[in-house]
């Protein structure tokens, strides 16, 4: 059979145009979580028994998605050796480690069915069942395969997350809350005074279930806002969508759909505190963080006190837990907003592995130049991480928050005159940068195809366009300080 040109071309684009790529993965990525959370459904919906039929129904998806995604990465895999790539280099950016850990994914699968299950006799309920080693792996590989489309996305320097990319992390965030289902309020409501079990154990202990489960839940939900807040810029209704996509996951697991509520209000508050705070220079870390966490805990409180039974919680427990998660997601944003502080790294520099970052100089000859240029130009979607680079220190980019904006800026514009050269060379050089840092068009593949140029003719432009960049920079730096 031979196949129409157009059809070849189509499909061949279907394994190597990122975006391409990335869509497939996430669809796919999507019904194997769907089908992982049926399983669960059918180990917890009824404590006393493993519903089999629903269990073998989610195996099946699982296995059917696993094996799609697993045979469409090869081929895509294939095809990139074929073209002549590096096998680290076969895939669209992010996509190699998502191949990897679907290998993984089966090796670990077919060690739990041939060996670990029969062996052990894990084939009951409970935490004996969800952390098996086997098991184990197999979760850490879906949070592999699931972010695939979202590391791709943070790789090309993406500045807004695109639906493909809000998905994956929903995805990933929902591998999160799938691996601590054993403490998620959305599937026990210790609070609830309907709750079957809550007089089947002493109150203190459900008191204590209940709270651990809010504390660690809102605090994941407040990293994830957090990871995508900072990484990107979010659109209006970005984290009410993925906290409402994970909320349909966990709901699933015991048919809780009444507390569906809670993780949409929680994305609605989210969304509405990062658009109010965008007039401002900055993004919200701690802020949003803490945001999460109250109105997490605001909401899961309201959903359960207007409930036919009420909450089994007294105001003063309730209060409690809405400080509590509030604190604990703003000193998650704290923390983690810019890394370890430097306090605790200054004592020790005798035990950090990498050497103090190199500053800008006017020597033309130093490597330091073309390597903080790049450095700035991968963070330029990133403004808490081109605000420490060394180049926001220069004289001519005024200090304090809005350095990572005009060194952003700069940057832009340092492109853009290079792009408009009269020198061909140099304008090659403009266009390329333009095109994968700033436009974010694709990988390098692809705009390497877009400008038809050869593989050694694309990384000489690139090298070059680093030189002329940091030339320029030189430039206006002199210039400044004779102002």
């Amino acid at each position: 059979m031979v196949w129409p040109g157009g059809i070849l071309k189509n499909l061949r684009k279907l394994v190597e145009e990122p975006r391409a790529v990335d869509s497939v993965v996430v669809v796919l990525s999507a019904w194997f979580l769907l089908g992982a959370y049926i399983v669960a459904y059918a180990y917890v919906h009824d404590p006393t028994e493993v519903l089999q039929a629903t269990a073998r129904t989610g195996s099946t998806i699982v296995t059917a998605a696993w094996s799609a995604l697993t045979l469409y990465l090869f081929a895509g895999f294939a095809v990139g050796l074929r073209a002549g790539r590096a096998w680290n280099r076969a895939l669209p950016d992010g996509q190699t480690g998502t191949f990897a850990a679907a290998l993984i994914f089966g090796s670990a699968w077919i060690v739990d069915d041939a060996f670990w299950s029969p062996a052990f006799g894990t084939g009951g309920v409970g935490l004996e069942t969800l952390f098996t080693p086997p098991h184990l792996i197999e979760m850490t590989a879906a949070a592999v395969i699931v972010s695939g489309p979202l590391r791709a996305a943070a790789r090309r320097g993406e500045i807004a997350a695109s639906p493909v990319a809000l998905t994956s992390a929903a995805l990933l965030l929902s591998v999160f809350t799938f691996a601590t289902q054993f403490a998620h309020p959305l599937i026990d409501p210790w609070p609830a005074a309907d709750y079957p079990f809550l007089h089947s154990a002493p109150v203190w202990l459900g008191e204590n279930m209940g709270m651990a489960a809010l504390l660690a839940q809102t605090a994941i939900l407040a990293g994830t806002g957090l990871l995508l807040n900072s990484g990107f810029k979010l659109r209006p209704g970005s984290l009410t969508f993925v906290f409402a996509l994970n909320g349909i996951l966990v709901t699933i697991t015991k048919g809780n759909f009444y507390l569906l509520p809670v993780p949409i209000a929680t994305g609605i508050a989210a969304d509405a505190w990062v658009a109010w705070t965008a007039r401002r220079p900055g993004r919200p870390s701690a802020s949003l963080c803490a945001v999460i966490g109250a109105a997490y805990a605001i909401a899961y409180m309201a959903d359960i006190a207007v409930r036919p039974a009420g909450s089994a919680w007294k105001p003063s427990l309730w209060a409690g837990a809405i400080i509590a998660s509030t604190l604990i997601s703003w000193l998650m944003g704290r923390v983690l907003r810019v890394g370890l502080p430097a306090a605790v790294i200054a004592p020790y520099p005798m035990f950090m592995g990498e050497p103090e970052p190199e500053r800008w100089t006017l020597d033309p000859d130093s490597t330091a130049r073309e390597q903080l240029v790049r450095a700035a130009l991968d963070d330029l979607g990133t403004p808490e991480a081109l605000g420490r680079s060394p180049l926001a220190q220069m004289p001519l980019i005024a200090k304090g928050q809005s350095a990572a904006v005009e060194l952003r800026a700069l940057l832009i514009d340092v492109i853009g005159e290079l792009a408009s050269s009269t020198s061909p060379r140099d304008a090659e050089a403009g266009h390329l940068l333009l095109d994968y840092y700033v436009k974010r068009a694709g990988s390098h593949e692809v705009i390497m195809e877009r400008l038809h140029m050869s593989r050694p003719t694309y990384y000489r432009r690139l090298h070059h366009g680093f030189e002329l960049v940091a030339g320029r920079l030189d430039q206006l730096s002199v210039v400044n300080r004779a102002l």
